[in-house]
């Protein structure tokens, strides 16, 4: 079975970087590290043949193998030893084989009464010390030793391209998602002592075993764990693959915890001759589960990553409302067009597309009732760019017109609109309005600032009569203000 959670993209904001400093890191470990493992085992196995090993060893093999053959297919290996292997390949096979290489060591099977016992002692550690120069031989996690660096170091070992594949695609996948929860630092913390506690449980339970277990699923599953606990019920998409049958589906992250737990179990109860470590799976899952339990309980997560798809999906939803209202609109289906809208400014109070399809609703409407506020909340909001200021002048010329002149706004108001109608090209209404109030009100705070500051856009726009009246107009006005001496200046300029 097979579940990958799909539900974000990486985006130069969002780069796992420490997720591909690990990806890196196991690369280079199996790539270059363990690559001369090869050749360093066929220089120990050359040195086993010459050291005449085999006259000890392969019959104490084939009589361990007899006594083993209904225990994961040993009875073929016992045949293949009883017609006779080629010494290298029979060698690698025996110094495979975990649990005979224990009870060998222990003398069980060679012992020291045995002619030439000691003889065989002293080849067998000089071929051991040569087997343990390879790379991967040193770090790998050895059953019954509790051994912190091989803990750690087992995490960036593989058997394969295909085990190391299978791993990096996970460590990917997950990395992206946890390391944007977490940050790139505690994600490394998480990554790390999720593995420690996988190598932990695994050696708990084959404690007594012979045996060695590599790979970075233990750390990746605790990956997995943390990111079920951090998602907790926020709702994710994730691909299964279970035999031929497949599909994308939508569900809280925390339902995946038993899925990926259990399955593992499962396989640890009754697929004991796969040789995969769904304990160390199992471990690191728990593992990782609680240290996001931590994480949550000190609120170190970063919740606006978690919180993203939830706000992207309600962003959409909102967007489709709108088109909804807009499509009621269109047909004068006002009463369902202000169903929708009402909640969306609710929820977005400052979205400048649903105050002023509310002002196209409260237009339609029979005796205006709602006309003037509905075009106060368009005509106060400070637009974002160019195109929302021709909107809100476009609503303006509307509610002038449709209130006969008699707008509900202040001169203050009034002024802030005129200060941003040049920008697109509307100088002139501009021009018209800040007259108008300074015939009204010409105390309004900002309004000789406003006068000054149009007159000098319509000069450089080449509207010099514009500019002068305006000109003229602030000198008139407010002749002892700092703003007519300006204006003084320039008209002087002009001159």
């Amino acid at each position: 079975m097979l579940i990958l959670p799909l539900h974000r993209a990486p985006t130069r904001a969002n780069f796992p970087w420490a997720t591909l400093g690990l990806v890196l890191a196991n690369l280079f470990v199996f790539f270059v590290l363990q690559s001369g493992d090869a050749r360093r085992q066929q220089d120990a196995l050359d040195h086993y043949v010459d050291a005449g090993l085999a006259r000890w060893e392969f019959p104490a093999y084939r009589d361990w193998l007899a006594t083993q053959a209904d225990v994961d297919g040993r009875g073929e290996l016992f045949e293949h030893f009883a017609q006779g292997a080629e010494p290298r390949f029979a060698a690698r096979i025996l110094q495979s084989d975990e649990d005979f290489l224990a009870a060998l060591r222990a003398d069980r099977l060679v012992t020291p009464q045995a002619d030439g016992y000691a003889d065989w002692r002293a080849r067998r550690e000089a071929f051991e010390r040569l087997w343990d120069m390879a790379f991967t031989e040193r770090w790998k996690l050895r059953f019954s030793q509790i051994e912190p660096g091989r803990m750690v170091g087992a995490m960036f070992l593989h058997g394969g391209v295909g085990h190391l594949f299978g791993n990096m695609l996970f460590l990917a996948v997950l990395g992206l998602l946890v390391e944007g929860a977490l940050g790139p630092l505690l994600f490394l913390a998480v990554y790390l002592l999720g593995g420690l506690g996988s190598a932990a449980l695994s050696l708990a339970w084959r404690w007594g075993d012979a045996g060695a277990a590599l790979g970075a699923s233990g750390a990746i599953a605790a990956l997995m764990g943390a990111y079920c606990v951090l998602w907790g019920r926020r709702k994710v998409r994730f691909f299964w693959w279970f035999f031929v049958v497949f599909d994308y589906v939508k569900a809280p992250a925390l339902v995946l915890l038993p899925f990926w737990l259990g399955w593992e179990l499962v396989n640890l109860a009754w697929n004991k001759g796969a040789h995969i470590g769904f304990d160390a799976h199992a471990g690191g899952i728990m593992a990782g589960a609680l240290l996001a339990l931590g994480v949550r309980a000190l609120r170190w997560e970063r919740r606006d990553f978690l919180d993203e798809d939830e706000v992207a999906d309600a962003a959409a939803a909102d967007r489709m409302a709108l088109a909804q209202a807009q499509q009621h609109l269109g047909r004068l289906e006002l009463a369902a067009a202000r169903a929708l809208l009402e909640p969306l400014a609710a929820r977005r109070p400052d979205d400048f597309g649903v105050l002023v399809a509310l002002y196209r609703c409260a237009r339609y409407e029979p005796r205006l009732p709602n006309l003037d506020a509905a075009a106060r909340a368009v005509l106060e909001r400070a637009p974002r760019d160019a195109g929302e200021t021709r909107e809100q002048k476009a609503v303006f010329d509307d509610y002038r017109a449709a209130s006969g002149g008699r707008l509900r706004l202040s001169a203050s108001q009034l002024v802030a609109l005129a200060r941003r109608w040049p920008a697109i090209g509307a100088g002139g209404d501009a021009l018209a309005l800040l007259v108008t109030v300074s015939e009204r009100a010409p105390a309004t705070p900002g309004l000789p600032a406003a006068c000054l500051a149009l007159a000098r856009d319509l000069r450089a726009r080449g509207e010099a009569a514009g500019a002068q009246r305006l000109l003229e107009r602030t000198v008139a006005t407010w002749p002892d203000s700092v703003e007519a001496g300006k204006a003084r200046l320039l008209l002087a300029d002009r001159a």
